[in-house]
């Protein structure tokens, strides 16, 4: 028996496609982190079976994958994100498999679309995260954001792959730069990170761009290729941007607060 595990959250755009890729599973398990929009209502009518997770303030992706570990009854286990499809090929690699005895993993390849247009140059090709268990295999899944499965026996990679339709538009990638920088400068600001100062900021900026840029040949792949690497850039740039404000001994709020306080008390003299 093969359990599919969905997280979602306001995903009713994508996720009726995603469903309809993994309908040949014996069960669907989508793990919803709060919702406001049609993603739910859509799920069910899909015949999946929801858990709605409790609401934290703070994002932890390994917490909504082992809930939806919890939840699911397959011997089998694959995770497949909203903005993934499960094509017709891996689908039937993924069916030979589970007709074999054996534990472990399996890592399985992305196809990205960027912006429009199927890129697969190193920053996107082969892409591999490991998604495909034995369920017996399967421990947990440990990190807030790039999290990571902790599992018994042997890794494998499956010929085929998913097909994810990322980046599809300049808003929502912003947006999810803005949420990862917070939480990635949360966890450096934890692990006890130097203090920020204007040369680390410099020499961070430089060579992610160099980084992005060339070494993963996002300049060398068009348009969009330097589009990406310049928003990966900037990406990391925020995330320690967010950690130098964690680090300041007063909040920037607290420091506002101060100025006006100060104005008040001086009859607006500046």
């Amino acid at each position: 028996m093969l359990s599919v595990i969905i997280i979602t959250k306001d995903e009713e755009k994508m996720i009726k496609a995603c469903l309809s890729s993994v309908k040949w599973a014996d069960e669907i398990v989508v793990v919803d982190d709060g919702s406001t929009d049609d993603t739910i209502k859509i799920a069910k009518a899909e015949g999946a079976k929801i858990v709605s997770s409790p609401q934290i303030t703070e994002k932890d992706f390994s917490r909504l994958r082992n809930l939806g570990l919890q939840e699911a009854k397959g011997d089998w286990i694959l995770y497949v994100d909203a903005d993934e499809r499960v094509l017709k090929p891996l689908k039937e690699e993924i069916q030979n498999i589970l007709t074999k005895e054996g534990s472990g993993a399996w890592a399985i390849s992305r196809r990205n679309i960027i912006l429009g247009a199927e890129k697969k140059y190193p920053a996107f090709w082969p892409d591999y995260v490991i998604r495909l268990f034995k369920r017996v295999s399967l421990q947990c899944w440990q990190g807030k954001v790039h999290e990571s499965p902790k599992f018994s026996g042997k890794l494998a990679k499956l010929e085929n792959s998913f097909l994810h339709l990322t980046h599809r538009d300049i808003d929502s990638m912003v947006l999810k730069s803005l949420d990862w920088a917070n939480i990635d400068a949360r966890l450096r600001y934890d692990s006890g990170h130097p203090p920020m100062s204007s040369w680390r900021f410099l020499k961070i900026l430089f060579s992610e761009i160099f980084n992005q840029g060339i070494l993963r040949q996002g300049f060398f792949n068009g348009t969009v290729g330097v589009i990406d690497s310049l928003l990966q850039a900037f990406s990391l740039y925020i995330s320690y941007v967010k950690l130098w404000q964690l680090q300041q001994k007063k909040s920037l709020q607290e420091t506002y607060d101060d100025i006006d306080k100060k104005l008040i008390q001086n009859e607006f003299n500046f």
